[in-house]
């Protein structure tokens, strides 16, 4: 059962980096709808996708309001603060 585990784990590592480009251009995407619902410059969405790491990438995607940008982590919103400055 440890090998098993082990194993998971390691072919989940070694997936992740193929991952990453698709998850990338989901948050751009997704950025970028958000921005075009809420009147907002989406200019900074392509750099957010590139600096966000997994975990401030799966925060973004969730986000749909304004209450949700609130509570993103320190992690998240320092992404955002990189690629929006003015935000």
């Amino acid at each position: 059962m440890k090998k098993l585990v082990i194993a998971l784990a390691a072919s989940g590592f070694a997936l992740s980096p193929a991952l990453t480009p698709a998850m990338a251009s989901e948050l751009e995407s997704h950025c970028e709808a958000y921005a075009a619902e809420n009147g907002t410059d989406p200019s900074g969405c392509s750099c957010l996708a590139e600096t966000a790491d997994a975990d401030a990438t799966a925060e973004l995607m969730a986000v749909a309001s304004e209450a949700d940008l609130e509570a993103l982590s320190d992690n998240a919103k320092g992404a955002i603060q990189a690629c929006f400055p003015a935000a």
